[in-house]
């Protein structure tokens, strides 16, 4: 039996609290009050400065992208698009790409553009963004190895910076070369299934979408290049949340390394917190593990996991208040019925 979406969802939510409370039962909701509380209001105003300037650069390496393509959009419309994608994308179980088509959506109503160009720009800074993390973790990654980082650690953080690698290259490379990779794989499936009438139009909309993506890496390669820079600056802080918060909370200072095996480990995880709403359960359950590997206890873990959700979830309430003033899931509801 074919499970409807509102379904779904339910069912990941009811999942996603059910492990948060046996979590919470086994390691105890005091000890993670306690290790909150310990943060304090510096530690929190830092934790707050960090995924601000987060945003922040993400938005401007965006606008670069949209420069790139004639989008015209101001910073204001571009940042709060991306605030009220965020919102959408946390609290729908969608590989953290649910709400991208509701950025695509803010900047068409405000432009002149196509929604498919707006769209091909936030795919465009997608891979730079992809990019750019993939660089702060081969950097690690190459100090580790002349470093006392140990080999179990080391070989974790070698393998995870070459799937990343293989995966940005085989992207990059497929919108430079024009390969349309996206495209052949439904022509394939066209061939081989029954639905041929939707596989057509899927097959359609695909390859123009790709054609509108490769100009990122051909005619607009400078300001891709830009928007890499750019999301290079957001990604360090996103490198340093962990040494914010266990600086404050235990005085602890990592090392490059031990932060790159970190943020390495954290960017892996975050790929498997699409299957429940804002990562619940999910992401406390990965950080224990994660965690764990620099001596750090599961309340602690918990305890960090809970301190970037409190502050996430201010900016989901923020973006989805925004969405809703200017009727912007409205529309996304009537596209996604036409």
């Amino acid at each position: 039996m074919k499970l409807g979406r509102k379904t779904t969802t339910a069912l990941s939510v009811v999942v996603g609290f059910a492990v948060l409370a046996a979590i919470l039962w086994y390691i105890g909701p005091a000890k993670v009050v306690r290790q909150i509380s310990a943060l304090g209001w510096d530690g929190f105003a830092l934790m707050i400065s960090a995924i601000v300037l987060t945003f922040f650069f993400w938005t401007l390496a965006w606008m670069v992208v949209m420069k790139g393509y004639e989008v015209v959009a101001p910073f204001s419309l571009s940042f709060w698009a991306r605030i009220g994608s965020f919102a959408v994308s946390f609290l729908t179980p969608s590989m953290h790409f649910g709400g991208e088509p509701v950025r695509a959506l803010v900047i068409e109503r405000e432009s002149d553009s196509s929604y498919s160009r707006i769209f091909a720009t936030i795919v465009a800074e997608r891979i730079t963004m992809l990019a750019a993390l993939v660089a702060v973790i081969l950097i690690g990654a190459l100090m580790g190895i002349y470093t006392t980082l140990s080999s179990d650690a080391l070989i974790y953080l070698i393998l995870i910076s070459l799937i990343f690698v293989g995966l940005v290259s085989l992207l990059i490379i497929n919108f430079y070369k024009k390969m349309f990779l996206f495209t052949r794989f439904i022509a394939f499936l066209k061939r081989k299934l029954i639905w041929t009438e939707i596989l057509q139009k899927a097959e359609d909309g695909t390859r123009h979408l790709e054609k509108e993506i490769s100009m990122a890496f051909g005619q607009h390669i400078r300001h891709t290049g830009g928007a890499f820079l750019l999301d290079l600056v957001a990604t360090v802080f996103m490198f340093i949340r962990p040494q914010i918060y266990f600086y404050f909370t235990q005085g602890r200072l990592f090392t490059i390394e031990e932060l790159t095996l970190l943020f390495a480990m954290i960017s892996v995880l975050s790929s498997f917190l699409w299957v429940t709403p804002g990562g619940i359960g999910v992401s406390e359950g990965g950080f224990i593990g994660i965690f764990a590997v620099f001596g750090i206890s599961g309340s602690e873990a918990v305890a960090y996991s809970f301190s970037i959700k409190i502050i996430q979830l201010f900016f989901v309430g923020l973006g989805l208040a925004l969405l809703a003033r200017y009727g912007i899931m409205n529309l996304l509801f009537e596209r996604q019925n036409k």
